[in-house]
């Protein structure tokens, strides 16, 4: 079993079992599905793996094309080594949970549980400034957190480190236990009543912080997938339809939907523009409808349907039309276009059922008058009372096309040639 399981994930994309539960729940994730359920999946997902979570989706979802997985395998490996070096630590500095407890009292009124404070005071100490490990850094990847401790400095920003946090605390007790503290670009995390700032392994409370809001733990994901601040994605261009997946994905899993909406509405907005500037039309089109946006689907409408008039694609045109804020003058536009393209073709007939829908009598005219002289073409040069009668048709052609084109001068032509059949 185990060398299937090695050949699996040698051609698989997934670089271990973690990431393919990862994989299969957002392949499996849509608006339809029940919000409940979702994050109970979520949160165990967030229990037995955090970290391949947030790899995966940065790989996957963001556009972090050095997160190959080769490159996962190796972070992986690297947090396998803090994790065990953490242990290690925690075993020779055992602490003293009264002493935890004593200094959160400070800060709040907590009734957490003295064994838990114990390792949030055990995560406090070892990523402290003091001891070198750790660096803040604003605009860093999870990448650049997850080094070999004995080799190399972890460097990351707010949400980096706090996701750390919480993948280290699972290995000892439940995530439920934890929350996060979110204020305009920050985050902290937060337990029994106390808020743990991981960047600096400090207690504080931010409680009266302007705009701070207290959420479930899982809601680290939804931060992690619209951190666009890092220093990768000023660099690198990241693809608007990765964008969007990541913005959809972060509007289903949110508990601030009204929040996350935003994002949601600027993703698919970015997507559209870039798909109707690589005149990519009908994608952009199915894009829109999703949105449930009426200006966006509005502005592909429109544009769609001008593209289209211009590549001489008519029914495309109008089925784009159809969405536009002026769909009756664009599909009247379209039918005109078409008209006149069969017109210089010289297909008349068909210019003529064109100009039909579009109501455009004085065109429909000039359509007969032109099939008036292609017949009369017919006639050749030569013609006298004996010849005429061989034209009998065609002249009977001249004749109704005299009639419908409405002029005077054809009508006259006509019935002249025709007093001599």
């Amino acid at each position: 079993m185990s060398l299937v399981r090695n050949i699996y994930f040698f051609f698989s994309s997934y670089a271990n079992e973690h990431e393919r539960s990862v994989g299969q729940f957002f392949g499996t994730l849509t608006e339809h599905n029940n919000q409940a359920q979702t994050r109970a999946r979520l949160k165990s997902l967030l229990q037995r793996d955090i970290a391949a979570l947030n790899l995966w989706t940065e790989y996957a979802y963001k556009g972090y094309r050095y997160l190959k997985k080769s490159k996962r395998r190796e972070l992986y490996a690297n947090l396998d080594l803090i994790a065990a070096d953490f242990e290690r630590f925690r075993q020779a500095h055992p602490g003293s949970s009264l002493l935890a407890h004593h200094t959160i009292a400070s800060v709040s009124q907590s009734k957490a549980d003295p064994e838990r404070l114990n390792i949030i005071q055990q995560l406090l100490d070892y990523f402290s400034p003091e001891r070198g490990l750790y660096v803040y850094q604003a605009s860093s990847s999870f990448g650049r957190l997850l080094q070999n401790p004995s080799k190399d400095t972890l460097v990351g920003d707010c949400n980096q480190i706090v996701t750390l946090y919480i993948y280290l605390y699972s290995r000892y007790f439940d995530v439920s236990d934890l929350q996060v503290r979110l204020f305009p670009g920050h985050v902290a995390l937060h337990y029994g009543g106390i808020d743990i700032e991981a960047t600096n392994g400090t207690v504080t409370n931010y409680q009266h912080t302007k705009e701070a809001r207290l959420l479930p733990v899982e809601e680290i994901v939804s931060v992690n997938l619209l951190d666009t601040s890092d220093l990768y994605l000023t660099t690198h261009e990241v693809s608007p339809k990765e964008f969007l997946q990541a913005a959809r994905f972060s509007h289903l899993l949110s508990h601030e939907r009204h929040l996350t909406q935003h994002n949601l509405e600027a993703a698919y907005s970015s997507l559209i523009t870039m798909l109707m500037k690589r005149e990519r039309f009908m994608p952009a089109l199915e894009y829109a409808k999703q949105s449930r946006d009426i200006h966006l689907r509005g502005v592909v409408g429109n544009n769609g349907a001008i593209y289209y008039m211009r590549h001489n694609d008519f029914k495309s045109a109008r089925r784009f039309a159809e969405f536009a804020p002026k769909r009756s003058e664009l599909v009247k536009e379209s039918y005109i276009s078409e008209g006149t393209y069969h017109y210089n073709a010289h297909r008349y007939q068909a210019a003529i059922d064109a100009f039909k829908h579009a109501g455009s009598e004085p065109m429909i005219r000039r359509c007969y008058e032109a099939l008036f002289f292609a017949e009369q073409s017919k006639l050749g040069t030569h013609l006298d009372t004996k010849t005429i009668a061989r034209h009998s048709k065609t002249i009977h052609h001249m004749s109704q096309y005299a009639k419908k084109s409405a002029n005077s001068q054809l009508i006259a032509q006509a019935n002249n040639l025709k007093k001599y059949l």
